[in-house]
């Protein structure tokens, strides 16, 4: 799979940056929709910035789904899930392209997330139809893009693939420094 606009695996470590939360903060972004419980998806988790709130926020009886392209992404995020003490929560998958990658995932998620990496994936409507296969009905995508890399003709156009794949825009996230909407499978 053909990915050309993706963030080298080293800058993770910048998306980990405790200033990050002034703008970026996971527990004031997620937990109007996490429970205890939730089995969520992190769909381009990168070392895990929001995928160990994510965990905290569900739970021991929840999951956390990371998906990402980079091994080396995913290494990093399973060794800062054990340190946080929520490894068994956690699970990643690498994806490689196939049509396995989201094998067994139809119907079974409660929420995804999709911050800041949906300018990375080059086929986003099949992003999108992916998304909406996997989510349980009424379940809600949070998606978000940096202004910096993404115009706000482009996230329109994003929205539109969403819309098309079947999703319902609820309306504007509102969070600093994004172009951010929420979305629902009906």
């Amino acid at each position: 799979m053909e990915y050309s606009k993706v963030c080298p695996w080293w800058m993770g470590y910048m998306l980990l940056v405790p200033i990050r939360k002034f703008s970026h903060n996971p527990q004031k972004i997620l937990s109007p929709y996490l429970k205890p419980g939730m089995r969520v998806i992190d769909f381009g988790c990168a070392m895990g910035y929001f995928s160990l709130p994510m965990a905290q926020m569900v739970g021991s009886s929840g999951k956390v789904y990371c998906f990402d392209i980079q091994q080396k992404m995913l290494d990093k995020l399973k060794c800062r899930a054990e340190k946080a003490g929520v490894r068994e929560i956690i699970e990643p998958k690498l994806i490689a392209g196939n049509e396995s990658d989201f094998e067994g995932m139809e119907q079974s998620a409660d929420f995804a997330l999709l911050f800041a990496v949906a300018h990375e994936v080059p086929d986003r409507k099949k992003l999108f139809a992916d998304l909406y296969r996997m989510l349980k009905p009424q379940s809600f995508l949070y998606f978000a893009e940096p202004p910096g890399h993404v115009k706000k003709e482009e996230f329109q156009q994003s929205v539109s693939l969403a819309e098309q794949a079947g999703f319902n825009v609820l309306g504007p996230a509102n969070v600093s420094k994004t172009h951010s909407v929420i979305l629902q499978k009906l």
